[in-house]
């Protein structure tokens, strides 16, 4: 335990040792944030980033301890805004998670809480490779709601359906401005997306080459129309040409939380 506590530490975006964190359940009304609500959040925001792929006949073993463990952190963690779970639609054995911080003191008390340590118990001997995780900071966009939770709906439950995209990327150094101000127009586009939730833009703090985008469509449908605007197919165009490496993508449905939760940044231009 004491050796991957370091690692999460003191290690960006590279396997850790046996662990991660994680969330799940989800149904229902899908909210809009209204701008009035919107929270003005700074750059001092923690995102986490995971990737974990699970053993085949352990995957309900692994939602439930991960359900426990989200409902613990969103609503007894002060610091904890966000914790979202997605499972691959093409490959369910992999989820990738999204978790917001106000800061990483706030990761800190999360990872030594007991709701994460009894995850850890459970999660650890059931995964088939070590969970990738970079911690990352926000790029797009700064003003922007990354609060998750809806005390009314707080007991809401069921696989949520939502198509989420969680996709990290790693890009030449010499082309990673040129790919940010693709990746920033197609995020600037997509928030106009009546049925796009929210496209954030994260940057993994120890490795800038690599960009995180977390992209919440209503359904398929949404996700399929977005992919055919010029500006989603001039950033995935650059991203094939630079792309060099990276965590790669995660493409599927939220297990956590339910769709009656926020998943809206409320923020549109």
């Amino acid at each position: 335990m004491r050796a991957f506590t370091r690692a999460l530490h003191s290690g960006f975006h590279r396997p850790l040792s046996s662990l991660s964190l994680m969330r799940m359940q989800g149904q229902a009304q899908i909210p809009k944030a209204a701008s009035e609500d919107v929270k003005v959040l700074n750059s001092e925001l923690y995102m986490v980033m995971v990737k974990h792929h699970i053993k085949e006949h352990h995957l309900d073993k692994f939602i439930e301890c991960s359900i426990s463990d989200g409902l613990g952190s969103v609503v007894t963690e002060e610091g904890c805004r966000r914790f979202d779970v997605i499972q691959d639609s093409s490959e369910p054995e992999k989820f990738a998670f999204t978790e917001v911080y106000d800061n990483k003191e706030a990761f800190d008390v999360h990872v030594n809480s007991p709701h994460f340590l009894k995850w850890y118990q459970t999660a650890r001997s059931i995964q088939v490779e070590d969970p990738v995780v970079s911690f990352c900071r926000v790029l797009y966009p700064v003003h922007a709601n990354f609060d998750s939770f809806v005390p009314e709906n707080e007991l809401d439950a069921g696989f949520g359906s939502l198509h989420i995209r969680h996709s990290g990327v790693e890009i030449e150094s010499e082309m990673l401005a040129e790919y940010l101000s693709y990746v920033l127009a197609e995020a600037g586009e997509a928030s106009k997306e009546t049925d796009c939730l929210r496209f954030d833009v994260y940057q993994n703090l120890e490795n800038p080459n690599e960009i995180y985008t977390y992209e919440v469509y209503s359904d398929t449908l949404a996700y399929s129309r977005h992919e055919e605007t010029s500006s989603a197919q001039a950033r995935a165009e650059k991203a094939d040409q630079w792309g060099v490496g990276g965590a790669g993508e995660i493409l599927g449905r939220n297990i956590w939380p339910p769709n009656s939760w926020n998943f809206s940044s409320g923020y549109t231009y």
